[in-house]
């Protein structure tokens, strides 16, 4: 019989070690979210939301790409549902459900001169003018036109609308979203975003 089957052994002084390291680490980390659990007290006494400083925080452990991807997810099932309010669906979005047509060469000068002028700040729009835009979103999708295809400019509310109709029309509820909405990468370990057992 050796010296590390023997109960008293070297195997039983190192288990007792690691059990014991392990212990010490666990403690460390219940005091640690002890202190957590009083900054988001502070910080909610200080009038912050800790419901959103946790999603902050979750948002910028993400790399800069999939903080995109979120973003634009995001903006698509907002937009499937009716939850836009009045801001329009962001260009990651956008570009992710359908990317533009190549532009001819030259093309870019006249954007570039085009995004120089200052904006106007657009008047709000009426709740007939939000319907009516809605509408015509409807009406875009049904006729196969491109999400891309919104005639209104970014920060006018009919905008939003115009996407919420798009969307709605075009079976887009959040569920039975387009492959272009789709993440594009599993999470790690995880293939296709599921567990290895599914």
């Amino acid at each position: 019989m050796t010296q590390d089957s023997e109960p008293g052994g070297i195997a039983a002084a190192r288990l007792q070690s690691l059990i014991q390291r392990i212990e010490r680490l666990e403690e460390e980390k219940r005091a640690l979210q002890e202190d957590i659990k009083e900054i988001y007290a502070e910080a909610k006494s200080a009038g912050f939301d800790p419901k959103v400083m946790r999603a902050m925080i979750k948002e910028r452990r993400m790399a800069e790409a999939d903080r995109q991807e979120w973003q634009a997810l995001c903006d698509v099932y907002r937009a499937a549902l009716g939850m836009l309010d009045g801001t329009p669906l962001g260009e990651a979005a956008r570009k992710r459900f359908m990317p533009d047509p190549p532009r001819p060469p030259g093309d870019e000068q006249a954007e570039t001169a085009a995004s120089d002028a200052p904006p106007e700040a657009p008047a709000a729009p009426t709740a007939e003018e939000l319907l009516s835009a809605r509408a015509q979103g409807a009406a875009a999708a049904a006729a196969g036109r491109k999400v891309t295809e919104n005639p209104f400019a970014a920060g006018d509310a009919r905008r939003a609308a115009w996407d919420e109709g798009w969307c709605g029309a075009a079976g887009s509820d959040g569920m039975d979203i387009p492959p272009a909405f789709r993440r594009t990468t599993p999470k790690k370990g995880k293939p296709n975003g599921k567990g290895a057992g599914a």
